[in-house]
């Protein structure tokens, strides 16, 4: 009799949490301003309480919906006790949920709670990259993803390599004028020789990322205006969309490749956040018989 009851409470125990009410907009639970008179005195006990049913909501989620409501009971923990660092960071990095194809939702949530998390911890470095990493890698923005770096970048002990993504963001958003200005802050700055080379390179690179970015523009133009896809940067020189052949920064020479976006021979891959499906399609290009360059050779 001790043994089925005990495999009996081991069961019952292995069960996943039942579901609470819920309506369409998320969970029900208390109005936050009823918890703060019946629970004043015990405000911190019932963060703990909702912070136990974010973790069972965790359990039992299965869906985008489900996944979502783990940042009701978080919120609601966090306003009972603003203090409660990991219900943020557990909470932003649980809520976004993939629906395939790398088609995040509840992003916009995550990114609330790492934000109200600054709020009460205005120098924590872990919510700052979680928050650039939502809006770099989910939301795209990736200006307001250097910004963010930029301000860890004010830590002591910061690692160099955020500064150098924080350029490389600056450039894929368009800012290029701010982030030639801070990549050359930073080589002025280096104090080694190798750091200095790195960031006179990457000037270089935002240099020419901005007149990749006018041949795209003027691709573009072209394609609307005349139905089709212009073969060589020539072409766009002789039909007045450039005003002259431009030159680049780092000595390359421009071409077009066969999904009509500007590159250069100095660096095949763009100065942007890694993406393998590009990376490969332009490996698809070269192995389908080369890119035409201007010169009449072909780029393998």
């Amino acid at each position: 009799m001790v043994l089925v009851l005990a495999v009996c409470s081991i069961a019952l125990m292995a069960e996943k949490p039942a579901k609470p009410l819920r309506t369409q907009d998320g969970p029900i639970l208390p109005r936050r301003e009823l918890l703060e008179i019946v629970g004043a005195a015990q405000k911190t006990l019932l963060a703990d309480f909702y912070w136990l049913q974010a973790i069972q909501q965790v359990g039992r989620a299965n869906t985008a919906t489900e996944y979502r409501d783990v940042y009701f009971y978080a919120d609601l923990a966090t306003d009972l006790d603003a203090k409660f660092r990991y219900v943020y960071e557990w909470g932003a990095i649980t809520t976004p949920f993939n629906l395939g194809r790398e088609q995040w939702v509840n992003v916009d949530l995550s990114s609330q709670l790492l934000t109200k998390g600054l709020t009460a911890f205005p120098d924590d470095r872990r919510f700052l990259f979680q928050l650039a990493y939502n809006k770099m890698t989910y939301d795209g923005d990736h200006a307001a993803a250097a910004d963010l770096l930029m301000r860890m970048s004010t830590f002591p002990d910061t690692p160099p390599y955020l500064l150098q993504l924080a350029t490389r963001l600056y450039a894929q958003a368009g800012n290029f004028d701010t982030g030639l200005q801070m990549a050359e802050m930073l080589r002025d700055g280096a104090e080694d020789e190798e750091s200095r080379a790195f960031y006179e390179h990457r000037i270089k690179e935002i240099l020419r990322e901005r007149v990749l970015t006018q041949i795209d523009g003027a691709i573009d133009a072209y394609e609307k205006e005349r139905g089709e896809r212009p073969k060589k940067v020539s072409m766009l020189v002789s039909a007045g969309y450039l005003k002259q052949m431009p030159v680049d920064p780092l000595e390359g020479q421009f071409f077009i490749d066969r999904k009509g976006r500007a590159r250069s021979t100095s660096g095949l891959y763009r100065l942007e956040m890694y993406d393998q499906a590009k990376k490969d399609e332009l490996k698809e290009d070269l192995a389908a018989g080369g890119i035409q360059l201007e010169d009449g050779e072909e780029l393998r």
